[in-house]
């Protein structure tokens, strides 16, 4: 017995995969969206043969545009182009190829701490769905927190900071802004939520060292300029006290760059001051060296006057024309009268 659908073309539906609407769609072009809707409109009626001018004429689209969205959704593993004919993928079987794990043994210790970890983290995966996406939370969301947790370690409550942070910067429209600052907390070592706190006060401390730079600059800070004071409070370990020092340096200049500035809490770094004091006793020590060459090249330049003096043989200078009688000098009219 062979069962058969009766119903007309005309009148029936075709199904789309959630995964897809929320998922895949919203990264797809116009002609990539209309080409799958049609072939799972061809698929659910049946299959028939089509060809590349076919499938233009009933997208209204030209026959390039039908392989550049062939392409696209060959890329986004949506369907699978053959010699002859064109699969539509399972994407619900995708899915939940990625999500699966193998079981392997353990202790019952060990499951029943497991099961207690999945269990906090699947209720604030719940919290996180309902504050921030109103329970409509896509497919991606879901594999970017299991992988937050597992590579990066976060607790329950450090991820769903994270999705608070997204969304006081209007960043929840897609992963890329959470998945930069979730790479920044894990470089920073953070795992637990009093790690997240003493880093938010670094964090905070450091944006104020970048505002007080600017404001004693007088100016507008670049994006290497913040990198900059990234690279005196990060690398070198300096605080608002050293940075102040160096700023103090600048005073008087027509225009301070954060350049000079780094220049010189780098000459600091090289030299090992790690201290005010170390600082200022080096500046002080510095100064009096310079000082003092100054005044060596100063008493150089006084003795090396008197180096010259006349040979005895020559007298002195008052001496030089004694006994010499000197020409008269007789002008025109004198000579006349003379002959």
């Amino acid at each position: 017995m062979r069962i058969k659908d009766s119903r007309s073309i005309i009148f029936s539906d075709t199904p789309v995969p959630d995964l897809f609407i929320q998922d895949m769609m919203p990264k797809l072009s116009g002609n990539a969206v209309k080409s799958y809707l049609f072939l799972n409109s061809v698929f659910q009626n049946g299959s028939r043969k089509a060809t590349r001018a076919d499938l233009a004429d009933r997208l209204g689209i030209s026959e390039e545009a039908v392989d550049d969205s062939l392409l696209e959704l060959q890329r986004m593993h949506l369907i699978t182009v053959g010699d002859r004919d064109i699969s539509i993928n399972d994407l619900k079987m995708q899915e939940l190829q990625k999500r699966y794990r193998p079981i392997t043994s353990s202790t019952p210790r060990e499951i029943v701490g497991r099961e207690a970890i999945h269990k906090e983290r699947e209720m604030i995966v719940n919290q996180i769905n309902m504050t921030f996406f109103q329970g409509m939370m896509t497919f991606t969301w879901y594999d970017h927190i299991d992988r937050w947790f597992e590579v990066y370690g976060f607790d329950p409550e450090v991820m769903f900071v994270l999705f608070q942070e997204a969304a006081n910067n209007n960043r929840l429209n897609g992963p890329g802004y959470a998945i930069r600052v979730a790479e920044d907390w894990a470089s920073a070592g953070v795992r637990t939520y009093e790690q997240l706190s003493r880093y938010y006060t670094h964090f905070v401390k450091k944006n104020e060292l970048k505002a007080l730079v600017g404001k004693r600059l007088r100016r507008k800070m670049t994006e290497y300029d913040l990198k900059d004071v990234d690279r005196w409070v990060d690398e070198y370990g300096y605080g608002e006290d050293i940075i102040e020092e160096a700023l103090s340096k600048t005073r008087g200049a027509s225009n301070p760059s954060v350049r000079f500035v780094s220049a010189v809490l780098k000459d600091w770094h090289d030299r090992n001051l790690k201290t005010l004091e170390d600082v200022r006793a080096y500046e002080e020590k510095r100064v009096a060296e310079i000082s003092a060459l100054q005044g060596k090249g100063a008493s150089l330049r006084r003795d090396n006057r008197d180096n010259f003096t006349l040979d005895a043989s020559q007298g002195s200078v008052s001496d030089i024309n004694v006994g010499t009688r000197l020409p008269r000098l007789m002008s025109d009219a004198t000579d006349e009268e003379r002959d």
